[in-house]
């Protein structure tokens, strides 16, 4: 298990650093703009109406949390605060990987930014495991028409995860997309010997742990997701987060769980989500 503690203030300048003041500025214009000049800003703000990337209302609720800190004078950080502390750590992680500058892009697209969080948090286990992560290749785009169909790029975030001569391509999905996508999880030839990459697929379930841990497990022996093995042959993992109380100190917590009947020989390399995010006092 990593336990993680990270430094609140310097990770939410870290977050602000990534992704623009600029940017995060805009946003903040387009919320303050929608409140027609009412009292109470910032309490009742539809994000998704508006257009806001997810990661945008991460940043500015964290901000309102560690604000209402300093008037009251110290305290315990908030949801919104954690959840930015883990972005900013997992981008921090990530900074010399190619292709995160893509990923970035897509964090601030208000259509892909969830999905992207959830993607980087995988990508940044594998880079603290020792491998070398590769975000330009493959893409989404080289699911090109099976019979028809096209892999949307919201559905799906993909990489290269490298290390001692295993070459994996991980397949990050968010469970509540996964309906009507299954040709996405063919693994694409490659090469002139048709050397097949190895597949790994993870599968987000939600922030099933903020109400508890079996619901994790429960997913993981789900009959529809272990056919997911069967069918494509490939080590599938569910993953969840959420807010939990240890030691008497909210932490932000990512846990993962193989999905039962799965068999693979790389499973030993691959990377089952098991973290505490807490900050420092």
């Amino acid at each position: 298990m990593s336990n993680k503690k990270v430094n609140l203030a310097y990770a939410l300048d870290y977050l602000e650093l990534v992704l623009g003041q600029d940017w995060l500025q805009e946003n903040l214009k387009v919320m303050k703009d929608s409140q027609c000049g009412k009292g109470g800003f910032g309490r009742n703000i539809d994000f998704a109406a508006l257009g806001i990337a997810y990661v945008a209302k991460i940043w500015y609720k964290a901000r309102e949390e560690t604000i209402d800190l300093e008037i009251v004078g110290g305290g315990l950080p908030g949801p919104y605060s954690l959840a930015a502390a883990a972005i900013a750590t997992d981008l921090e992680v990530l900074k010399d990987c190619v292709g995160l500058q893509t990923k970035i892009d897509e964090l601030k697209d208000a259509k892909l930014s969830l999905k992207t969080v959830h993607e980087l948090g995988i990508a940044s286990g594998y880079a603290q495991i020792r491998y070398d992560v590769d975000f330009t290749s493959p893409k989404v785009t080289d699911w090109q028409n099976f019979e028809g169909y096209e892999v949307p790029l919201c559905v799906a975030g993909i990489f290269m995860a490298k290390r001692r001569g295993n070459k994996a391509m991980i397949i990050c999905v968010d469970l509540d997309m996964l309906v009507g996508s299954g040709d996405m999880f063919r693994v694409p030839k490659t090469g002139d010997n048709e050397t097949l990459y190895q597949g790994v697929l993870y599968l987000y379930v939600g922030e099933t742990l903020t109400e508890t841990e079996t619901l994790l497990h429960k997913w993981s022996d789900h009959p529809e997701i272990k056919q997911l093995v069967r069918d494509y042959d490939v080590p599938v993992l569910v993953h969840t987060t959420g807010i939990r109380n240890i030691n008497n100190q909210p932490a932000y917590v990512r846990r993962g769980r193989w999905v039962k009947d799965n068999h693979n020989s790389f499973a030993q390399d691959i990377y089952i989500p098991d973290e505490i995010i807490t900050t420092l006092p």
